[in-house]
């Protein structure tokens, strides 16, 4: 462990708003199983832990405490304690500030894969193994539930499967793979329901959803993505019906969406697929080419939603940042330039700060903070081994939604 910070406790005033501090960055370097927390109001690593295996991905907890260190080759999911988080005092907020720590939780099932998290709570998807005969399930977890070191409920299939799922009060839509498909893709989609610690299937959906791969959902809707269109579903209080939005026509052949991107608010959503951006709208069952780029950009470095879920960030290869605001219904609002010169072998990811109107880029070896008010870029760290990964830790407060 590398330094250590003094732990510090701010007890805040009923009804008071909080200072949030702008949290801390956790990262990890090719070929390490080392994870390094840089703290952003010092500007320095502060510690650094070691994990069992290298890491496939970073993500962070629902409330912003935990790095969620995914090692999807050798189906283990281990947790950091971040240090910074919000304590709850009946109708007020206390703000810890700790020195981040280990902890003891850890998933241990087969090629965790797909980290989905809704609200307080996140489903982690384990894909399984077709040649170990391993089979496939989903385990939901939260802040509060890593901090006890404990699932608050899990589900296993009978068979393998690349699959998703999405949180929805007490149900779970998540993906069903025939046993006999000839490919790792679910075709269809089913209604879980949590009972106790585990779940019971209670519908699939009429809808079929070939090759699978990709959701999200709004206030209104659930989307599942599939090779020929896009599965919606409506809640209705315990009542979920589903329908088919096809690809249109004109869709280039072979292009399918496979992401979904945009803002719980609005029910116009942004497909990504290898062959261009498309818009979605769940309402009106229309899929349309999204033209979100300026003259002379050709495709697009990296993307992320902005911290408060409010817009879509895209850095395009001309090096700038592109902010596209979904109370004007994904108009591009701001575009300034954050790389002066591209260079095509560096790769790019962005990430939001969920306190802060701030995100950060990671470019090559490089972390550059963007300060999207007075539209400044900073450098904040260079790595001379590299990043592989990187995600943010913090404290915020999220706007309830009701479903």
């Amino acid at each position: 462990m590398i330094n250590k910070t003094p732990e510090v406790d701010t007890p805040s005033e009923p009804h008071q708003p909080l200072e949030l501090p702008e949290g801390r960055l956790a990262y990890s370097s090719p070929d390490s199983n080392e994870i390094h927390i840089f703290d952003l109001a010092t500007k320095q690593v502060i510690n650094s832990f070691p994990l069992t295996n290298t890491p496939s991905a970073l993500y962070t907890s629902p409330n912003g405490r935990y790095v969620v260190a995914i090692q999807r080759n050798e189906s283990l999911v281990e947790f950091i304690d971040g240090g910074i988080y919000l304590e709850e005092h009946g109708d007020h907020h206390d703000l810890h500030e700790d020195a981040p720590t280990t902890n003891t939780f850890e998933l241990l099932d087969v090629k965790p894969t797909h980290y989905v998290p809704v609200g307080e709570q996140a489903l982690v998807f384990f894909d399984g193994d077709k040649d170990a005969s391993a089979d496939a399930g989903f385990a939901i977890i939260s802040d509060e539930s890593i901090s006890e070191t404990r699932i608050i409920a899990e589900h296993h299939y009978e068979t393998y499967q690349h699959g998703t799922g999405q949180i929805r009060d007490n149900f779970v839509l998540a993906t069903i793979r025939d046993v006999n498909s000839e490919t790792s893709l679910p075709e269809s989609i089913g209604l879980f329901e949590v009972h106790g610690d585990h779940f019971h299937q209670e519908q699939t959906f009429e809808h079929m959803c070939p090759d699978l791969h990709g959701s999200f959902q709004t206030e209104d809707y659930i989307a599942f993505a599939c090779s020929d269109g896009v599965v919606k579903i409506k809640q209705e209080g315990e009542l979920f019906t589903s329908s088919k939005i096809a690809n249109p026509t004109t869709m280039p052949q072979g292009v399918r969406i496979g992401k979904f991107i945009g803002s719980e608010e609005n029910n116009t959503i942004i497909g990504l697929s290898r062959g261009g951006v498309f818009t979605v709208n769940l309402e009106t069952n229309e899929i349309a080419p999204f033209a979100w780029q300026s003259e002379g950009v050709t495709n697009y470095l990296a993307y992320s939603v902005s911290g408060d879920k409010e817009a879509v960030l895209v850095l395009d290869d001309a090096g700038f940042i592109n902010v596209f605001d979904q109370h004007e219904q994904w108009q591009r609002t701001t575009r300034f330039q954050v790389i002066n010169q591209i260079d095509e072998e560096k790769s790019a990811k962005l990430i939001a700060n969920r306190a802060h109107d701030i995100s950060y880029l990671v470019y090559g070896n490089t972390v550059y903070q963007i300060n999207f008010e007075n539209q400044s870029v900073n450098e904040l760290i260079t790595v001379e081994q590299g990043i592989t990964n990187l995600t943010w830790l913090g404290a915020f407060e999220e706007e309830a939604h009701e479903h």
